[in-house]
C-alpha cells in the first residue's frame, strides 16, 4: 500500500498531518484531528491486508474519562497461582472459561464488574446472526457460520432458551431485490442453508411492513437469545465444573520476563499464570499493551437499543429490518448491520441499535437523539410502531478493531498470551465456535512447554434450567407451589415472578446477590413499570437473604447502594 498518497488523501479531505510508521504486524498512526469520526475514518484509510491499524491520533482538546474501578481493595488472590487466567467476563470470556473447564487446570476468571455480563454482552439485542451480510472469507464470518450451526446444542446443555425463526430483510426497489441474488449466492457458497428471495407475499407473511415492500431475503436460521442469561450460563457452569471468577477484580499491571507474563496486578492482589487469555472487550487493546503487545486498536461505538413491551400493538410477529436502499448501498462501510426489529427471547420487541463512534471506551449514556433516530429509522419499515409502546431504553459500547474483524490469535511477542479482541457482532453468535479453538491453543501452549494437559472426568456440560414459574402449566405450578410456597409468592407482577425465582437467583454459582444480577437471571423489573413496584420488595429478600439492612443491599456495581439511610424509626 502507498502511504505517502494516503497520507495526501488525508491532507485533503480532513485537514489532518498524519505520521506513519510500520512494522512486520501494524500500520502506526499519529499526529492531531478535531474531530473524533474523522478520526476514525482516518484510521480505516490505512487498513492494509495482513496488518493491523494502531491509531493514535490524538483528539485535540480531548481528556478521555479515567476507567471506572471496582471500589473493593484487598488481598483475597495476592500470590495465588493459576494454570490460565481469562480477563473479562462478557460472552468471550465466559465461553472461553466454561471451554476451560473441560479441562483438569487451575482457572481463574477475573471481571471488574459485579457480575459477568456486565458490557457489550449484557447490552445486546440478542440477534443469532444467520451471517449474510459477511461478503467475504474472515473470521467473523467463520465463527459466525460455525456457532449458528451448534446453536441449539449449547443452549440445551446450559438450561438456556434460544428461537430458531428466521429474519426477513424488506426490499423497498426491484433493483436492490435484484442485488439480493449474489446475496443468496454467496450464502450457499457459505454454507448458509435456505436463504432465499420472496415476492411482494411478504405483505401477508408480515402485513405491518409497509406497503413499499416489493420482497425480502429470508434466513430461516436466524434467531434470538437472551445474551447476558447466554453469559451467565456459561459462567456458571464453568464454575461447576472447577473453574473460579472472581468478580469486582479489575487487571491494572503485568509483569513479562523473557517473552512471559509472569505476574498480573490486580486490585484484589498480584497473581501469576502460566497463560492468560485476553477477552477484555473495550480495553483488550489497553491489556494488549500492559504485557507490551499493543498491535492492535479499538475504536469503541456506542449502539442504542429501544424495548418494547410484550403487548405492543404495532410490532410485528416475525423479526424484520430494512435492506439497503439505493442510496445507503456504499455509505455505511461495514460499520453497522443496520439493525431492525428484533423479537426477544421474553416475548418483547427491540428496535436498533444504532452505530455511533464515541472516544470514551464506557460510554453508555443514552440520548434523545439516538432514540429518535433508531425509532424513525425502524418506523419507515414498520410504521405501526407506536412510541408510547417503548418501556426502556439502553445503550452499549461495541469494541471493533480498524479492521472491522475478529482478532483471535496467540501473540507472536508474549509466547503466553492469547487475544480474543474485536468482537463486536455476530461475537454472541461466534462464542460458542471461537471458544473451542481458544481453548486448543491454550492447551496446546501449555503441552509445548511440558505441561500435562488432561481431561477433566468430573466436566459436566448441563447446567440445571432456573424454575419459570410463569412458563409452567397450571398442575406443573400446583405442584410447585405445594413443594415450596414461595412459589406462590409473587413479587414482580409485571413479569410474574415469584419470591421462589429469586431466592434461587440469589443463590447461584457466581455468588451475585444484587438488584440488577436478580433482575438479568429472572427479570423482576423488566417489566412496564421497570421495577418501580418490585425494587423494594427485591432489595428487602436480599438483605433478608444476606442478614444484613437494605442499606447494604447494591444495585449493581460495589457502592450502588439502594438505600443509604432510614428517614425514621418506627416504634412498636
Amino acid at each position: 500500500m502507498n502511504f505517502d498518497k494516503i497520507v495526501k488523501r488525508v491532507k485533503k479531505q480532513f485537514g489532518v498531518d498524519v505520521r506513519v510508521r510500520e512494522d512486520e504486524r501494524s500500520v502506526f498512526l499519529s499526529g492531531e484531528c478535531d474531530n473524533w469520526e474523522h478520526l476514525v475514518a482516518i484510521g480505516k484509510m490505512f487498513v492494509t491486508e495482513g496488518k493491523h491499524v494502531v491509531n493514535d491520533i490524538r483528539l485535540e482538546g480531548y481528556a478521555e474519562p479515567p476507567e471506572r474501578l471496582p471500589q473493593i481493595r484487598d488481598n483475597a488472590l495476592d500470590g495465588t497461582q493459576w494454570d490460565v487466567v481469562v480477563i473479562g467476563g462478557g460472552i468471550s470470556g465466559c465461553s472461553v472459561l466454561r471451554e476451560l473447564s473441560r479441562y483438569r487446570l487451575k482457572t481463574l476468571l477475573v471481571e471488574k464488574h459485579s457480575d459477568v455480563a456486565r458490557g457489550a454482552s449484557g447490552a445486546n439485542d440478542g440477534m443469532v446472526h444467520a451471517g449474510i451480510d459477511l461478503k467475504h472469507d474472515c473470521l467473523k464470518l467463520k465463527y459466525g457460520v460455525a456457532g449458528n450451526a451448534i446453536y441449539g446444542d449449547v443452549c440445551k446443555e446450559l438450561g438456556v432458551d434460544f428461537r430458531r425463526t428466521g429474519q426477513y430483510v424488506i426490499f423497498d426497489s426491484r433493483i436492490i431485490r435484484f442485488f439480493a441474488k449474489g446475496t443468496v449466492k454467496r450464502a450457499t457458497k457459505h454454507g448458509i442453508a435456505g436463504v432465499k428471495i420472496i415476492g411482494k407475499e411478504i405483505r401477508q407473511i408480515e402485513p405491518r411492513v409497509k406497503d413499499f415492500a416489493v420482497g425480502a431475503l429470508y434466513a430461516p436460521s436466524s434467531g434470538y437469545v437472551s445474551p447476558y442469561q447466554l453469559t451467565i450460563a456459561y459462567a456458571e457452569n464453568a464454575v461447576q465444573n472447577g473453574a473460579t471468577v472472581s468478580l469486582d477484580t479489575a487487571v491494572s499491571g503485568m509483569v513479562v520476563e523473557n517473552g512471559k507474563v509472569v505476574k498480573i496486578q490486580t486490585n484484589r492482589g498480584t497473581v501469576s499464570a502460566r497463560c492468560v487469555v485476553n477477552c477484555a472487550g473495550v480495553f483488550a487493546d489497553r491489556v494488549a499493551e500492559m504485557a507490551g503487545d499493543r498491535y492492535f486498536s479499538i475504536h469503541p461505538r456506542r449502539g442504542t437499543d429501544l424495548l418494547l413491551d410484550p403487548n405492543a400493538e404495532g410490532a410485528p410477529s416475525e423479526t424484520i429490518s430494512m435492506g439497503p436502499t439505493l442510496k445507503s448501498l456504499h455509505s455505511n462501510g461495514g460499520s453497522t448491520k443496520g439493525g431492525g426489529v428484533i423479537r426477544t427471547i421474553d416475548g418483547n420487541y427491540l428496535l436498533g441499535p444504532d452505530a455511533v463512534e464515541t472516544p470514551d471506551r464506557e460510554d453508555t449514556s443514552t440520548t434523545k437523539e439516538s432514540c429518535d433516530n433508531v425509532f424513525a429509522k425502524q418506523s419507515t419499515v414498520c410504521p405501526s410502531l407506536k412510541r408510547s409502546d417503548v418501556i426502556a431504553y439502553f445503550t452499549g459500547v461495541r469494541a471493533p478493531t480498524y479492521e472491522e474483524d475478529f482478532l483471535i490469535e496467540r501473540s507472536s511477542k508474549v509466547i503466553n498470551l492469547i487475544h480474543v479482541a474485536g468482537i463486536q457482532s455476530p461475537g454472541l453468535t461466534a462464542a460458542p465456535a471461537f471458544c473451542k479453538d481458544v481453548a486448543a491453543t491454550v492447551t496446546d501452549y501449555l503441552k509445548s512447554e511440558g505441561y500435562d494437559v488432561q481431561a477433566n472426568e468430573h466436566f459436566n456440560p448441563t447446567r440445571q434450567r432456573p424454575v419459570r414459574a410463569k412458563t409452567l402449566s397450571d398442575e406443573q405450578r400446583d405442584a410447585l407451589i405445594k413443594q415450596d410456597p414461595d412459589f406462590g409468592k409473587i413479587i414482580c407482577r409485571c413479569e410474574e415472578i415469584s419470591l421462589g425465582e429469586i431466592k434461587q437467583a440469589l443463590h447461584n454459582p457466581l455468588g451475585v446477590m444484587t438488584v440488577d444480577g436478580v433482575k438479568r437471571r429472572v427479570r423482576a423489573g423488566m417489566g412496564r413499570c421497570q421495577g418501580g413496584f418490585c425494587m423494594p420488595l427485591v432489595t428487602k429478600i436480599i438483605a433478608d437473604e444476606l442478614h444484613a439492612e437494605p442499606t447494604a443491599v447494591n444495585k449493581d456495581d460495589v457502592g450502588s447502594n439502594i438505600a443509604v439511610g432510614k428517614i425514621k424509626e418506627v416504634q412498636s
